[in-house]
């Protein structure tokens, strides 16, 4: 008898512990998804910026267009980037490393990196030029979540 109370106490204490357990990670993945960049109050980032500049059509025009133009070199980017990943990492399949290669990909991966962050500085700097005199203070409020408009995990916290 006091073995079987026992084993019914240790089970339904795990029941609880796996419970909770599902609980906090249900509720935790909610939260993370509400912060990444497709949950910014139910809109994208372009659709977020438009926004918060209150920019008009003619400007929307425009920001169209600078956006196309942004993700069509940003795609090209991100896959250089993958490719030269891939060749890196290629490399740990023979039984020797070749070391001059090895930094000549990091390097190139580097650059690659570099390119990336200055494309996307370069477009907002034309987000700014696209603002009107009363749009730039609005602007320069949304520059402090530039950073984690665009970040998969969503905003440092």
């Amino acid at each position: 008898m006091e073995r079987t109370r026992l084993l019914t106490i240790a089970v339904l204490g795990l029941l609880i512990i796996n419970s909770g357990t599902l609980f906090y990670i249900f509720f935790s993945s909610q939260r993370s998804r509400q912060t990444g960049p497709e949950h910014l109050g139910g809109e994208g980032p372009k659709q977020l910026i438009i926004n918060r500049l209150g920019l008009n059509e003619t400007q929307q025009r425009e920001y169209s267009l600078m956006v196309d133009e942004h993700r069509t070199s940003n795609r090209k980017l991100n896959r250089q980037s993958m490719e030269l990943h891939n060749e890196l990492y290629a490399l740990l399949k023979g039984n020797s490393i070749n070391r001059p290669k090895v930094d000549s990909l990091i390097d190139a991966v580097a650059a690659n990196q570099k390119a990336i962050e200055n494309l996307n500085l370069d477009h907002f700097l034309k987000i700014r030029s696209l603002c009107k005199s009363g749009q730039i203070d609005k602007f320069d409020a949304l520059v402090t979540e530039l950073s984690g408009l665009f970040n998969p995990q969503g905003p440092p916290h």
